[in-house]
């Protein structure tokens, strides 16, 4: 008996062997409570979360539980340091270690948990960033994460009387280059945060027009780039950057679909013909339902030129269907065409008539040339 008092009494570094022991009895039984923690609370919480039909409180849950298991090891120690009677600078160092653990604790938690709670904001992303929210969303994520992971270093290094900002500074320093080679990528960024979050130039399947692109539908849209589907079937990736200082015209959301049309005809017709003939189309037009008769509407004789008077008809259909606009112009040709013929004109063609001088008019050597 007196052995096992002399062992138990013995001091290794101010501390007797007992007091060690006690303490490592104290930090067992946390580590029991934990096990226990994690077969009953836990497992409970588990259960109950599979009862309801979302699965975020499954993630929320599977989130939270190692962060919770390891704050019974933080009781424990903080319990084992507090009974054993360290000295002050040893005390202060591991009293120092605990906070550390629990400002990492609290980090670690909030960065497990970012995952399962952004579920929350994925209306709200899809109202805001449309096609791209999925994308917008993992920029979002990796920020959120990158911040807590930062801020939780510098709070486990302030534990420690440490100012970590002047670090942080050389390092901007040292990271310029890098920021010289990156700026097309963050050009082609915020030129995809201005096209398609602040302007919505244009979605998925509009027909857009640019100089860098000519005509195409857009057929994907990143961040970083926009994917056009030439008319020729190619697909062009163009990067935002470029496009965000590009004029872009979105033919996609045009109300109406022009008419525009110059109708020659020969200098032979008459005014009484050209009446009819102005006559006639506008009654054509006037009559036909698919024709939006509340914007802009013309026909009008508009310029003599070498070989034809010219007739120019400007209005818009109410579809903006190619194919179903296309339909209507072969309609409205065909008849005015109709319409010419009935009136006995004709249309004019590029020609040029030669008269040689001293020849009369009745005489058969004039020459008339078509060109």
């Amino acid at each position: 008996m007196n052995q096992f008092e002399t062992v138990w009494n013995s001091d290794f570094f101010g501390v007797t062997v007992g007091e060690m022991a006690i303490a490592a009895i104290v930090l067992f039984i946390f580590i029991l409570m934990r096990k226990f923690f994690a077969r009953t609370v836990i497992s409970r919480l588990k259960r109950w979360a599979n009862l309801t039909e979302t699965d975020v409180d499954d993630q929320i849950i599977k989130a939270l539980q190692q962060p919770l298991m390891f704050l019974f090891f933080i009781l424990g120690l903080s319990f084992a340091v507090q009974w054993l009677p360290f000295g002050e600078h040893v005390e202060e160092i591991l009293v120092r270690i605990i906070k550390s653990l629990i400002a990492f604790t609290i980090f670690w938690t909030g960065f497990r948990l970012v995952d399962p709670i952004s579920v929350f904001f994925d209306r709200l992303l899809v109202r805001l960033a449309g096609p791209v929210a999925h994308e917008v969303k993992n920029y979002l994520l990796k920020f959120l994460k990158i911040f807590l992971a930062g801020s939780g270093l510098v709070a486990v290094l302030a534990q420690w009387g440490i100012d970590p900002w002047p670090y942080f500074a050389g390092i901007g320093v040292l990271s310029l280059p890098f920021a010289f080679a990156a700026k097309d990528t963050v050009s082609n960024l915020f030129g995809g945060v201005k096209l398609i979050l602040i302007d919505r130039v244009f979605k998925v399947g509009d027909w857009v027009e640019a100089p860098s692109i000519g005509h195409g539908t857009v057929e994907e849209i990143t961040l970083s780039t926009v994917k056009i589907r030439k008319f020729s079937k190619a697909i062009q990736t163009v990067p935002n950057g470029v496009l965000a200082n590009a004029p872009i015209t979105n033919w996609t959301r045009m109300t109406n679909r022009r008419i525009l049309m110059d109708i020659g005809l020969v200098y032979s017709t008459t005014a009484d013909q050209y009446e009819a003939i102005l006559e006639g189309f506008r009654k054509y037009i006037a009559a036909d339902d698919r024709v939006d008769h509340s914007v802009t509407e013309m026909v009008h004789m508009v310029a003599f030129n070498a070989s034809s008077v010219d007739i120019n008809l400007y209005y818009f259909t109410k579809t903006t269907d190619w194919v179903t606009w296309r339909d209507i112009v072969e309609e409205h040709m065909l008849a005015f065409i109709k319409i010419v013929e009935d009136a006995g004109s004709s249309f004019a063609f590029p020609s040029q008539s030669i008269y040689v001088e001293g020849v009369s008019e009745t005489n058969p050597l004039q020459i008339q040339e078509k060109i």
